[in-house]
């Protein structure tokens, strides 16, 4: 199941924390929103690895389920990162994404 994961952290340390946990198992959407691909119950582990990681005073995290016939790209305005690209060239510390149809 897909699933979007979002926090709120309020100390900047415990933030990059959260954030290089996800980008290990999510792919990042927006600053502070994932989307994570995997069963409730891989779900449910990563929330408790994050949970050592917070404050749960100060912090938040949030995890939501998308129904099966949500589209991949979600329904957007504006610009948005593009999740699923065909591939993606780390060079010169850019990220340069490859389309499907590029030639």
């Amino acid at each position: 199941m897909r699933y979007i994961v979002a926090y709120d952290i309020a100390a900047p340390r415990r933030l990059r924390r959260v954030a290089r946990l996800l980008e290990k198992h999510a792919l990042r959407c927006q600053k502070s929103v994932f989307l994570y691909d995997g069963s409730k119950e891989k779900l449910a582990a990563l929330l408790d690895d994050i949970k050592a990681l917070i404050n749960e005073r100060e912090d938040c995290v949030c995890a939501w389920g998308l129904a099966e016939s949500q589209p991949k790209l979600g329904l957007t305005r504006g610009t948005s990162a593009y999740v699923y690209p065909a591939s993606v060239v780390i060079a010169g510390g850019q990220k340069i994404f490859v389309d499907q149809g590029a030639a």
